[in-house]
């Protein structure tokens, strides 16, 4: 009887140590920004990276103002978790340019020692007064090697 106890204990201290052993490898590719380059065409029509000095740029839904001290061609701006949408007014010079971008969000529990993880999906343009505009990844990941929109500014 001793001897059944003693297996019994010794079975159970060895199925909670891989009951308890974390399976789940953190660490969310998501992320809650949109990332930006700024682009023009040459004389043979292909895209070149362009600098531009932003003054200023504000989001009313994220409560934030950027400003920028350099010129820039990539850069990256956070959304709205509250909302589906979010405004970004471009100040440069005397230009004023706005971009309204729409979005769905999916919130999902990967596991309990991870939490919950959030993925803007479906990114739009609702309205845009930028020269042109291309949507090149409409899903906000950290793994993509490529804007999500690309400003044509001429």
């Amino acid at each position: 009887m001793e001897s059944i106890i003693k297996k019994s204990l010794v079975s159970i201290f060895i199925i909670s140590l891989f009951a308890c052993e974390v399976d789940s490898v953190c660490g969310s590719q998501n992320v809650d920004y949109v990332t930006f380059r700024t682009v023009s065409l040459d004389a043979n029509l292909e895209e070149v990276n362009v600098d531009v000095v932003f003054d200023s740029i504000v989001s009313p839904q994220t409560d934030s103002v950027f400003f920028f001290q350099d010129t820039l061609f990539n850069f990256e701006l956070p959304l709205s978790p509250v909302e589906n949408q979010t405004d970004f007014y471009f100040y440069y010079g005397p230009f004023v340019d706005t971009i309204r971008l729409s979005y769905e969000k999916r919130n999902w529990v990967d596991s309990p020692e991870c939490g919950i993880d959030m993925q803007f999906i479906g990114m739009d343009t609702v309205f845009q007064t930028f020269d042109s505009l291309i949507i090149v990844n409409d899903t906000l990941k950290s793994n993509i090697n490529a804007p999500n929109i690309k400003l044509f500014i001429f």
